[in-house]
């Protein structure tokens, strides 16, 4: 199975209408392609090869079968059952889908691996401010910067639990659910440099950040974030007509084949 740039959903993009049909035996996902928590849950299951209907949902006209659902993204359904939150749905998959595990078997590697994830998950909070129009609020570019200088002193700590764990992902010589859980932030970080034009060029990664850079070449290498994930083109243009238009189905469309 594979969701790449030739195949945007499995099933179809759905905004208004009746709820698509779905084996209760089979995973469908309501997803939707530009958000970075849903990807987490998609890569959770292309990177344990389930098989699962994926339906995109318009965010800027939610049908009212998804409402009913929470109406956030992303929903893992199964046997009839809505599974809300990316790492909630995902440890679900990892425990109904054993092989292969994603997860640390060991209680205490899972308790240390999901402190990294709750960790970095605070890089959101200096990205988004960079990367997205957010509604009533103008975000000069000092402010941008400041952001940028403060994300990159979050990713001091990964660094740091890169370097000492010693190798190319956090479990081992494979990813593992926290990698997973992790990476879509930085397909947002590595568009930054195109995104922001002319000032690009203070918004690249430092060059210190030597195992940090290592990891993210290993995790374009993986099978998952091959089939689904954005190239840095791709997502700097993706959201810069959807900042522009509010048009997400225009700025899939737009820009494919990146």
């Amino acid at each position: 199975f594979k969701v790449g740039r030739k195949n945007e959903a499995v099933v179809s993009t759905q905004s208004t209408g009746e709820k698509p049909a779905c084996d209760e035996n089979k995973i469908q996902l309501f997803n939707m392609r530009f958000c970075p928590f849903a990807e987490r849950t998609a890569l959770t299951l292309l990177a344990k090869k389930i098989p699962f209907d994926n339906v995109n949902i318009n965010q800027k006209k939610k049908p009212e079968w998804f409402l009913e659902s929470g109406g956030k993204v992303p929903v893992v359904v199964h046997k009839g059952k809505y599974i809300p939150e990316s790492l909630i749905a995902s440890d679900y998959l990892d425990e109904v889908f054993p092989e292969p595990k994603l997860n640390p078997s060991d209680p205490l590697q899972k308790a240390l691996d999901r402190v990294v994830i709750e960790k970095q998950s605070a890089i959101m909070r200096h990205l988004y401010p960079i990367f997205s129009k957010i509604p009533n609020q103008i975000v000069t570019m000092e402010e941008k910067l400041q952001h940028f200088e403060n994300l990159v002193a979050q990713l001091e700590t990964f660094e740091e639990e890169l370097k000492n764990r010693g190798t190319p992902y956090l479990g081992g010589q494979s990813p593992v659910m926290a990698d997973y859980m992790i990476w879509p932030y930085f397909e947002r970080i590595e568009g930054l440099p195109i995104l922001m034009g002319d000032v690009g060029d203070k918004f690249v990664l430092p060059a210190h950040l030597e195992h940090l850079h290592a990891w993210i070449k290993a995790m374009r290498s993986t099978d998952a974030v091959k089939a689904y994930g954005f190239s840095p083109k791709r997502m700097a243009t993706l959201t810069k007509i959807y900042n522009e238009t509010g048009g997400y189905d225009d700025a899939l469309k737009e820009s494919s084949g990146m």
